[in-house]
C-alpha cells in the first residue's frame, strides 16, 4: 500500500510561490501596490536609503521563499513520490531527503490519532508507530517526530486516510509476527508412543488355507450319484 501527498494542496503551494515572488517584485522594484522609498526630485533620502535596503531584504526572503515552495509542489506533482510505502521489508517513510525504512521487527504496534498542531490550533492526523528500544531508527526528521519509543508521523496532507494506512499495516505487522512465531517453533524431540486397546482379532486365513478349506465341504449330491 502506498500513500502521497494531495495534489490540491501541492498545487496550493505552488500558487502561493508564483504570488510571493510577484509581490517581492513589487516590493523590490515595481512598486506598484507597496510604497516607495522617500526621495526628494528623484534623490533617495537618507530615510528613503534604508527604506530601500528593507525592501531589498524582505524582497529576497520573498523571492527565495516562493521559489520553494513553487519549485517543490511543481517536483512533487511531476515526481510523485510516495510519503509512506507498507510492503513486505516494513514501513518506509518519507522524511525529507530519503525515505526512512522501519523494519517489521523493530515494531510492536501501529495505530493513528488526531492531534491539535500547537502553532495555529489545526486538527491534524498523525500516523502513530510503537517501536522497540532497541530499534536504530533516527529521531526528530521532516514530518517525522519520536518520542521515546513512539514515532509520530504527520499526515495531514495523505491522499488515503491515515486509519486505513494504519489498518493495512498493522495486518502486514500480524502476518509479519505470525510467521516469524513459525520460523521459530521447533517441534518436541520426544516420541511418543500410543497404545490402543483392540479386541481379540478373528483369525482369517490365508489364501491357501482358504482353498483347503472349500475342498473340505461335501459337494451336493446330483440325480446321477442317486442312480
Amino acid at each position: 500500500m502506498r500513500a502521497y501527498r494531495s495534489p490540491l494542496k501541492l498545487f496550493v503551494f505552488g500558487v502561493v510561490g508564483i504570488v510571493l515572488i510577484a509581490a517581492a517584485a513589487d516590493v523590490m522594484f515595481g512598486h506598484w501596490l507597496s510604497l516607495p522609498p522617500d526621495s526628494t526630485n528623484g534623490v533617495l533620502t537618507t530615510r528613503g536609503q534604508a527604506q530601500q535596503r528593507g525592501d531589498l531584504l524582505w524582497g529576497g526572503a520573498m523571492v527565495v521563499t516562493g521559489i520553494l515552495l513553487f519549485g517543490g509542489s511543481v517536483t512533487e506533482l511531476i515526481r510523485r513520490r510516495p510519503t509512506v510505502i507498507v510492503d513486505g521489508d516494513g514501513l518506509t517513510v518519507d522524511a525529507g531527503a530519503a525515505g526512512v525504512l522501519i523494519a517489521w521487527g523493530s515494531i510492536d504496534d501501529i495505530s493513528s490519532s488526531v492531534v491539535s498542531a500547537p502553532y495555529d490550533g489545526s486538527i491534524r492526523e498523525q500516523l502513530v508507530i510503537k517501536t522497540r528500544f532497541d530499534s536504530p531508527v533516527p529521531g526528530d526528521l521532516a514530518a517525522l517526530h519520536r518520542d521515546g519509543d513512539t514515532i509520530y508521523v504527520d499526515a495531514h496532507d495523505w491522499t488515503a486516510r491515515v486509519t486505513e494506512v494504519a489498518l493495512a499495516a498493522q495486518g502486514t505487522l500480524d502476518h509479519f509476527q505470525r510467521m516469524e512465531t513459525f520460523r521459530a517453533y521447533e517441534p518436541p524431540s520426544m516420541v511418543w508412543e500410543t497404545i490402543v486397546d483392540q479386541d481379540d482379532a478373528v483369525d482369517v486365513p490365508v489364501v491357501g488355507e482358504w482353498e483347503t478349506c472349500q475342498s473340505d465341504v461335501d459337494e451336493p449330491e446330483t440325480e446321477e450319484d442317486d442312480a
